[in-house]
């Protein structure tokens, strides 16, 4: 079980066409993972809901979105928040 909670770096970054983003929980809590596009619009949440403490990854299949830069955030129930910059190249 993580010390902390943490959003790992997505791997492979640049992608093309899925990302996979590994996350750890250190307590049980309410997640939500979401990605967004450049104009701060949310378009895909990978995880929204109650999860016990533990590492996790999901996969991020962009097939349909076109290149450019998204942000994935992750946030918790306990206050904790992370993004990070991922990158699309078709």
């Amino acid at each position: 079980i993580p010390e902390e909670f943490i959003l790992e770096s997505a791997y492979p970054n640049p992608f093309n066409p899925s990302t996979t983003i590994n996350f750890g929980v250190s307590e049980s809590s309410n997640v939500n993972i979401l990605v967004y596009n450049v104009q701060g619009q949310q378009i895909e949440s990978l995880h929204d809901g109650y999860i016990d403490a533990g590492y996790y990854s999901e996969v991020w299949n962009a097939t349909n979105y076109p290149s450019g830069i998204y942000v994935v955030r992750m946030s918790t129930s306990t206050g904790f928040n992370s993004t990070q910059k991922i990158v699309l190249i078709k």
